[in-house]
């Protein structure tokens, strides 16, 4: 993702508890090892995929800008959230905000992984960092706590995600499904569904209530006079800049 690009260059220190970079490695065994424990996301995200390239069909996008949109922005949430303001005059301003603000989770990833990475050349971890996902992160931090951390076990983490999300995207472009009954209201499920599997990573105990209700009861009081998907955004930006104006670790 861009934004984790953007923080890996930034020598941020937000986590506290980090691997030396100076263990840091890309081997071709750590790649292998995260390749074979991310396999089941090739199914997960391909199926979700498959469902966003049926909705992008249905709001008249081309195969070949269906794809890209996948590959460029890369982001389920984002696009899930997107998907949900499309229009006949898409509001690309809207748009532009909506993807900046539920990606801006990536600027900590991203710091977090320059901690674990940053002393391998650029060249080296920046591509790899395109394809980062949640998962990934969470799974490479998991790693990087029992062994050496290695940049070789992001990017084999990452890559069935990928694979799946974008592959996906196209079977489901392709495929003869009509984007109306049960493929309508799954493509409509995804925003919630996508925020749904971060927030047990995003849970630090009971220091996340009050930002969190905080959220909820924003994005309700919007959701009164904005669309949802507006709520949702408006929501989390409270929440978060409590967050912040807290203290708050990441």
């Amino acid at each position: 993702m861009a934004a984790a690009v953007v923080a890996y260059l930034m020598p941020m220190a937000i986590i506290n508890e980090a691997i030396p970079a100076a263990t840091a490695r890309c081997s071709r065994a750590g790649f292998k090892r995260g390749f074979v424990k991310a396999l089941p996301f090739l199914l997960s995200n391909g199926l979700a995929g498959v469902v966003m390239g049926v909705a992008y069909r249905g709001v008249g996008l081309g195969f070949v800008p269906a794809v890209l949109f996948s590959v460029v922005v890369y982001s389920a949430t984002a696009q899930a959230v997107t998907l949900g303001m499309w229009a006949a005059a898409p509001p690309i301003i809207p748009m532009v905000i909506a993807c900046v603000a539920t990606n801006a989770r990536y600027l900590v990833m991203g710091a977090h992984l320059h901690q674990l990475f940053g002393r391998l050349r650029k060249r080296i971890t920046l591509p790899i960092l395109f394809f980062l996902a949640d998962a990934s992160w969470l799974m490479t931090t998991a790693d990087a706590e029992r062994n050496d951390a290695d940049a070789g076990y992001l990017l084999g983490a990452s890559a069935p995600m990928a694979i799946g999300w974008v592959g996906g995207t196209a079977l489901g472009y392709g495929l003869p499904l009509q984007p109306d009954g049960p493929l309508a209201i799954a493509a409509a499920l995804l925003p919630a569904a996508f925020i749904a599997t971060l927030l047990p990573s995003q849970w630090r105990g009971k220091r996340s209530i009050l930002p969190w209700l905080l959220a909820a009861i924003t994005a309700v009081l919007v959701s009164r006079f904005m669309a949802p998907n507006w709520a949702m955004l408006i929501g989390g930006a409270v929440g978060t800049g409590f967050s912040m104006l807290r203290g708050d670790h990441a």
